[in-house]
């Protein structure tokens, strides 16, 4: 090919090497134009993009003055779904359009293969086959009109479609993303095994380049194309070997598409160096297995270390067919794929750029509390750490972090804050109530990141979800609610919270902030079960628990800050260290009060 790909005009997807002439042929019309106005839009519940494009020069086919053009992906409200197939170009960018019809819709041929920075010896090259070989197409009704708008790039190497990259952060837990594959149509030639092995190396050459994990969980046969999942279906990465849901046109020189959805919620995926990430929420790689070169294991192997590639939040290291910098030309990133046989192989662009998203210095993390706030309606209460909670976070690395207030609500009373301890006090003496949603609702809320000096956490919040009214003793209520007291020993003023009903050395107020049983010794705080590398115990909604570990029962190491996000009565991790021949190490769960 004699052409050069715009390096700033995104971003997309493993092709193979085609022509001048192949492009031309391939395409309906071929166009040199400005962007001036990009637009989302839903579908039934998919996103895409509408490019509206002015006409500089109609070079083949009937083009309108203005005209627009789809591709999957972009934003639209809250959410956001990058695709390997949607170009990013640059607003009122001149760009040469290689464009195809596919009712009801105008798409670009070989999808961002179909977008090229203009120069003077490739529009003369094209003007040539053109005058050669006249096309007929009629592209007026595809006629727009144009607003203008603006549109952020970036040359990280890293997608940022909607002005920050994106990342998962499960890794920075030391929890792997969900992976399954769907082998049940493969590539010609390849067997069920080539498929899983091309896959197992390709997500492992990027977890030994970064601190990246995957939890490869077999295979499956998806009902629906994998970039047909959403959200609300999971954070798992759907690796399709194949196209049976006609998502790549057949006569593309695409040999995959991947891409990832993220929400639009600047932080949340962590600050890293600076740079504020968005969190990803799901990813998904087709495959166009009927194209021959996919039938090669090693060729099939870099497809799917590239398209894992964009799916982690990687653009293209370059989209020049003349790239002279050999970093960037061979690079897996590389917009076309090599296919001489390296495999899963990363260079140092390739690591260097991940390493952006995923550093050896994971940023740190934490979890949201939730409060259900007492309040009095005689005097101060006697404990008032019933209001109170300690946001705690953590890092791979063991870091010593320091906690940031970002923002804090006072509709119905106060925050204050010291040494990651955060109190509520009421403004007023409040019935018993709860917010609607437990997992997103408050009555007041304070957020907060972590810094380990370097990276930011993504926010973590402390909600006030409730409130519980408490009026005695009399005088000077002790923090325990009425209708807690009520449930367990009849009245308001059946106990008090010193006193320790079941004998089982927690006071009825330990066993309130626990969420235990007063009148149960066998409802407490305790592991239930350990097997393998797997520990389990008790515990409460939106607790957040330390399990560490200690070889002499003296000195303990955080080996993990977890969090019960749900109704569940139990927790568990896995993975822990464990010890070889006759060591010992001992573990323990340490709630965070």
């Amino acid at each position: 090919m004699c052409f050069c790909l715009a390096s700033d005009a995104l971003r997309a997807i493993s092709t193979q090497a085609m022509t001048l002439t192949d492009h031309f042929h391939e395409a309906d019309a071929v166009v040199l134009a400005k962007l001036v106005r990009t637009s989302p839009e839903s579908i039934n519940g998919h996103i895409q993009t509408q490019f509206t494009f002015r006409t500089l020069e109609a070079i083949a086919g009937n083009i309108p003055a203005f005209f627009k053009v789809s591709a999957p992906g972009g934003v639209f409200g809250s959410e956001a779904r990058f695709d390997s197939r949607l170009p990013q170009i640059p607003i009122q960018k001149d760009m040469i359009l290689f464009l195809r019809i596919d009712h009801p819709k105008l798409c670009f041929s070989n999808h961002t293969a179909g977008v090229v920075l203009p120069d003077s010896d490739l529009l003369t090259e094209l003007r040539l086959l053109a005058e050669r070989n006249p096309k007929t197409s009629d592209l007026r009704i595809f006629a727009t009109h144009p607003i203008h708008v603006e549109f952020s790039v970036t040359s990280s190497g890293l997608l940022d479609s909607s002005g920050s990259p994106f990342r998962y952060t499960s890794p920075d837990r030391s929890v792997g993303i969900s992976v399954y594959a769907d082998v049940s149509t493969r590539p010609s030639g390849i067997t069920e095994q080539q498929a899983i092995t091309a896959l197992r190396n390709a997500l492992s050459a990027w977890e030994y380049a970064s601190t990246i994990r995957f939890n490869y969980l077999g295979t499956q046969i998806f009902p629906k194309s994998a970039d047909d999942y959403s959200s609300s279906e999971g954070e798992v990465i759907r690796i399709q070997m194949h196209d049976n849901y006609s998502k790549i046109l057949d006569t593309s020189s695409t040999l995959g598409s991947g891409g990832s959805g993220y929400l639009l919620s600047n932080g949340e995926g962590g600050t890293i160096n600076g740079t504020s990430f968005f969190p990803s929420s799901h990813g998904f790689v087709v495959l166009n297995h009927p194209k021959s070169s996919l039938s090669d294991p090693k060729t099939l192997e870099e497809v799917l270390t590239h398209e894992i590639g964009h799916v982690l939040g990687l653009a293209h290291s370059s989209e020049n067919i003349s790239e002279t910098n050999s970093q960037l030309k061979n690079a897996v990133m590389y917009f076309q794929c090599h296919s001489d046989g390296r495999g899963a192989t990363l260079n140092d662009y390739d690591t260097q750029t991940i390493l952006k998203a995923y550093p050896w210095n994971t940023p740190p993390y934490g979890f949201d509390r939730i409060v259900y706030a007492v309040s009095s309606s005689g005097g101060p209460l006697s404990h008032p750490e019933v209001n109170q909670v300690t946001l705690s976070g953590a890092d791979l690395q063991n870091t010593p972090l320091s906690l940031q207030i970002v923002s804090q609500t006072s509709t119905n009373g106060n925050f204050a804050s010291a040494n990651g301890t955060i109190r509520f006090t009421p403004s007023a003496y409040y019935s018993d109530s709860t917010v609607s949603d437990l997992s997103k609702d408050y009555y007041d809320q304070l957020t907060a990141r972590f810094s380990d000096g370097t990276n930011f956490s993504p926010p973590v919040n402390v909600r006030v979800v409730g409130f519980r009214s408490d009026s005695k003793p009399t005088g000077s209520p002790d923090g325990i609610p009425d209708s807690w007291m009520t449930t367990h020993f009849g009245n308001a003023n059946g106990s008090s919270a010193d006193a320790d009903f079941d004998k089982d050395g927690l006071s009825n107020l330990r066993e309130f902030l626990l969420g235990t049983d007063p009148k149960n010794t066998s409802s407490c705080f305790k592991i239930v079960n350990f097997a393998g590398d797997t520990l389990t115990w008790t515990s409460q909604p939106f607790d957040s628990y330390f399990v560490q570990s200690s070889s002499d029962l003296v000195n303990w190491t955080n080996e993990r800050l977890v969090n019960q996000p749900s109704v569940f009565s139990t927790l568990s991790v896995s993975e822990l260290p464990t010890t070889s021949g006759s060591g010992r190490l001992f573990y323990r769960v340490k709630r965070i009060e």
